[in-house]
């Protein structure tokens, strides 16, 4: 038995590795992106003259492009537990999901690289969500549409409370996710409650088994991952403000949750600084919506940014420009489109988003 173990952790860690290889070695900037320059035409950067010049506030573009397959991630989850909320966990494309993260990641490290601004730093981080992610869809996978398909088959169309359980967790980590690293999720605070809360009684007996051991070793076995990840990320903390100038802030405008002002610019612009990640989604968002236009985010006059359209519609703008695009699993016929955005047409650009029946998703700021 511990020789098939120790087998079997080999074969996961060599193939984990595989994609790693394939990035290093098959994406480069003459890969399988055009060039910044011949994506981005309504972008002259030359004539660009950024207001934060001054670091750790100026960031480098490609951070904004390179922080999409950490959300990639996030957005899986998202996905599954929206799919779970429908089906059972067999139903998820967990192999599509691998194969989504390393083909999304390829495009935009040739992409960055053309930018001339990677950091083997940043490459690594990928790298090492990336292994993380893959083992975690393979193994989950593997178990999934075999011992997990016989027991929901044996169980019937009634679900258990342990699979009730399980979707009310996903949908309860897909939301945390997205204000917080997934190594701070409270995986044991869960399995304490799952043990606690989850009756014993009641539906197939054979499911609530297999379930009780299922969902515990996984929750027990992230719980035990997240705890290093996270002691090591408290080593090097991430920067959690971002700073960007807007024109015609307004005084009501400073009473959105998060925003503060830093300075009056002599030009009348206005330099904030707000919360990363989703709560910066929502104030550009709020801002936005008032008529607010934003001209700079962390030094930058371009980035990236995700909408949600059906498919065979497309919003085509003079400020961006469509670096990936691919299927919803939990959506179908819905896509997830990459857009190189300018800053200054972001409105425009949304607006035409909206018009072709889409959604604006979310900003991902250097």
């Amino acid at each position: 038995m511990l020789t098939w173990l120790v087998t079997i952790a080999v074969l996961l860690g060599l193939t984990s590795a595989l994609p790693v290889v394939w990035v290093e070695t098959q994406c480069g900037p003459q890969g399988r992106v055009p060039s910044p320059a011949s994506i981005s035409p309504s972008v002259d950067d030359a004539r660009f003259v950024p207001i934060i010049t001054a670091l750790p506030h100026k960031r480098a573009l490609a951070g904004s492009f390179l922080a999409y397959p950490q959300w990639y991630i996030v957005h899986a989850y998202e996905e599954f537990a929206a799919m779970l909320a429908r089906e059972d966990e067999a139903a998820f494309d967990y192999v599509g999901s691998v194969t989504g993260y390393w083909s999304n990641l390829c495009g935009l490290t040739g992409f960055t690289a053309a930018l001339g601004e990677t950091s083997t730093e940043s490459r690594a981080a990928r790298y090492v969500s990336g292994v993380s992610f893959s083992l975690e869809m393979i193994v989950k996978g593997a178990y999934e549409e075999t011992i997990g398909r016989l027991s929901a088959r044996w169980r019937g169309r009634e679900k258990t409370a342990e699979d009730r359980f399980a979707l009310a967790t996903a949908s309860d980590q897909a939301r945390f996710l997205r204000e917080r690293p997934w190594h701070d999720y409270p995986f044991f605070d869960a399995l304490r409650r799952f043990w606690a809360e989850t009756p014993t009684s009641g539906g197939s007996r054979v499911r609530k088994v297999e379930r009780r051991i299922a969902l515990s070793g996984e929750l027990a076995t992230k719980g035990v991952y997240a705890w290093g990840v996270g002691w090591l990320a408290r080593l090097s903390p991430a920067e959690q403000r971002v700073r960007s100038v807007v024109r015609g802030l307004r005084p009501a405008d400073r009473s959105i949750e998060g925003l503060t002002v830093v300075e009056t610019l002599p030009d009348g612009r206005t330099l904030i600084e707000t919360p990363r990640y989703r709560g910066y989604t929502e104030i550009v968002r709020t801002l936005l919506a008032r008529g607010r236009e934003l001209t700079e985010i962390a030094g930058n006059e371009r980035v990236l940014v995700t909408v949600l359209l059906p498919e065979g519609k497309f919003a085509d703008s003079p400020g961006a420009v469509q670096v990936f695009a691919y299927p919803l699993q939990a959506r179908p016929g819905w896509r997830r489109v990459g857009l190189d955005a300018t800053i200054p047409a972001l409105a425009a650009t949304l607006r035409r988003v909206v018009a072709a029946g889409g959604e604006f998703e979310h900003l991902y700021e250097p």
